[in-house]
């Protein structure tokens, strides 16, 4: 009866020796999922990086702090002042804003300078962001308010050119201040974006040990090579 007993113990400590050792195997393949998607995160990251290197060549780390700096400045500094001419040359001036409303509904000049305003904006970092990320959703929406943009801008000329509400001159001078808005938000707005790239930029060299001096940014495992390649060299 002792015999029998012991070998029950035996096949019961046998039977959890074998259920923990499954439950373990388990644990072990569990994780497995998730390093590789993090390595395929930190990849993309890499690329990135190393295409923001490549665009802005920047020499050391003080240099690419200038830069954030700079290009920060520069384009807070140019948005606000379109939206200063746009209060003191478009919304302050002596303009019929009754008159020459736009075709596209219904907005007087006022309100069209405002939309210029917003679209070059929204357009210009929506193409920035597609570019450097491979995005096509926000490229799309960027070259739909392109065309709302060009439209809005030569709208007062071409109503010029056949006059109904206004002659040439005022719509030309409409015209005018229109492109002037447009492109300063434009360019202001693609500093903005270089600006928080180049922020990005230096976090993640900051994070990762790229050495931006000599250009050497942190490459991702090469490939183990296969048997097939192994069994070559043999040959």
């Amino acid at each position: 009866m002792a015999s029998a007993a012991g070998l029950i113990r035996c096949d019961s400590e046998g039977l959890r020796m074998s259920e923990e050792a499954e439950s373990q195997s388990d644990d072990d393949e569990m994780p497995i999922s998730i390093p590789l998607e993090a390595e395929d995160l930190s990849g993309s990251n890499l690329e990135l990086a190393d295409r923001l290197i490549e665009r802005f060549d920047p020499a050391n780390r003080g240099e690419l702090r200038d830069m954030i700096s700079s290009k920060g400045q520069f384009g807070g500094g140019l948005v606000t002042l379109m939206v200063v001419f746009w209060w003191l040359a478009v919304d302050s001036i002596t303009d019929n804003l009754d008159v020459g409303v736009s075709k596209f509904f219904a907005f007087n000049f006022s309100d069209v300078a405002l939309i210029v305003i917003g679209l070059a904006l929204f357009a210009s970092i929506l193409k920035d962001l597609s570019r450097e990320l491979g995005l096509l959703a926000p490229s799309f929406i960027s070259g739909g308010m392109l065309i709302f943009s060009v439209l809005y801008v030569f709208e007062p000329l071409a109503n010029g050119l056949w006059p109904n509400d206004f002659d040439l001159n005022e719509g030309l001078f409409r015209t005018i201040r229109l492109a002037i808005l447009w492109i300063g938000v434009t360019v202001g707005a693609k500093m903005l974006v270089d600006s928080a790239l180049l922020m990005w930029l230096k976090t993640f060299c900051d994070s990762k040990g790229i050495d931006i001096e000599t250009k050497m940014a942190i490459e991702p495992p090469a490939d183990e090579p296969e048997d097939t390649d192994v069994l070559t060299e043999f040959l």
